[in-house]
């Protein structure tokens, strides 16, 4: 099972929330599922999950009045076996992108604060248009990413006295060891070529064969197309899949900035610049700019102009 650091977030937000919902976003497969199931289930008494696209018939709790006694009672009725305990029942709404009625309740579950709320979904930004009403200042937003590099030691063995071991010498600025730095640009490698998605790793933990990596890599990538080809608009579906298919041309050549040109011969910024921008809200890719001069901030020197763009995390 892999652990990740974001439950102490969770918890955080446990202990420390008044009047608001937790809305945890990010891309599909970086385990935002599995890891809010698995929080529900290890620090609440009562859990309950809704997922709209598992049962779509669970967008009827949100039908009609958005009043918080009513969708408890709507939420009793549908899970008939689960009794609410006051601060110690957890409802997880997930895929929440599906059912814009259940966005504008947060902020009317959080006023009556009597039960915690954790709302999750994908491109849940490019779908802002669709919810009548949003609950600003009534839910706290976390992006949530695939695995870093110290869950991933975690994962293939290290604990966390070995890592803090490591840490030191970066704490302390001294050389690292031959033989310990050695060992930890081979993993760093691997991390690198697996990535951080939880099923890829949980492949390679299995099979510790990278052809089975590469194929659940493969399956991540097809569903990240699928989005693509589900949620934008008709004029955006070819433009955001081309600059999408792009990337790994873009990442090979000698300057690794992107180019519209390897996206379409000929094309320029003002026919694909908003694709990117919707890749981007859909967190499918991330941008990397160059900045002018190397000083903090950093983002008061970056030059929109250039930029290099990585895939979120597939490896």
């Amino acid at each position: 099972m892999l652990n990740r650091k974001i439950i102490q977030t969770f918890l955080d937000w446990k202990n420390n929330k008044k009047n608001e919902c937790l809305l945890v976003k990010g891309a599909r497969q970086i385990g935002k599922t599995f890891t809010i199931d698995k929080f529900g289930r290890e620090f609440y008494k009562k859990y309950i999950y809704i997922n709209f696209i598992e049962n779509p018939e669970y967008m009827d709790i949100f039908n009609g009045s958005l009043e918080a006694d009513e969708i408890y009672k709507k939420i009793s009725l549908t899970f008939y076996n689960i009794e609410f305990i006051p601060g110690e029942t957890l409802v997880f709404i997930d895929e929440i992108q599906e059912c814009p009625n259940a966005r504008t309740a947060l902020k009317f579950l959080a006023l009556e604060n009597k039960y915690d709320v954790i709302a999750s979904g994908s491109l849940l930004g490019i779908n802002y248009k669709e919810v009548s009403s949003i609950p600003v200042g009534y839910e706290s937003h976390l992006e949530m990413h695939s695995l870093d590099f110290e869950e991933f030691l975690w994962a293939v063995g290290f604990n966390g006295q070995a890592i803090g071991y490591v840490k030191e010498y970066f704490e302390k600025l001294s050389k690292i060891p031959e033989s310990i730095n050695t060992q930890m640009m081979k993993y760093l490698r691997e991390y690198i070529v697996i990535g951080g998605m939880p099923a890829v790793i949980n492949r390679y933990l299995e099979t510790n064969n990278f052809s089975e990596v590469q194929k659940e890599q493969d399956k991540i990538l097809n569903s990240f197309l699928d989005d693509i080809a589900k949620y934008a608009s008709m004029t955006e579906k070819p433009k955001a899949r081309n600059c999408f298919l792009s990337i790994p041309k873009q990442l090979a050549k000698e300057n690794k900035k992107f180019q519209f040109s390897v996206v379409e011969k000929g094309s320029t910024s003002k026919k694909y610049t908003n694709s990117l921008e919707w890749l981007r809200d859909a967190n499918l890719i991330r941008f990397c700019h160059n900045v002018s001069t190397p000083s903090f901030p950093l983002a008061a020197y970056e030059r929109n102009d250039q930029y290099k763009i990585y895939l979120n995390g597939a490896g």
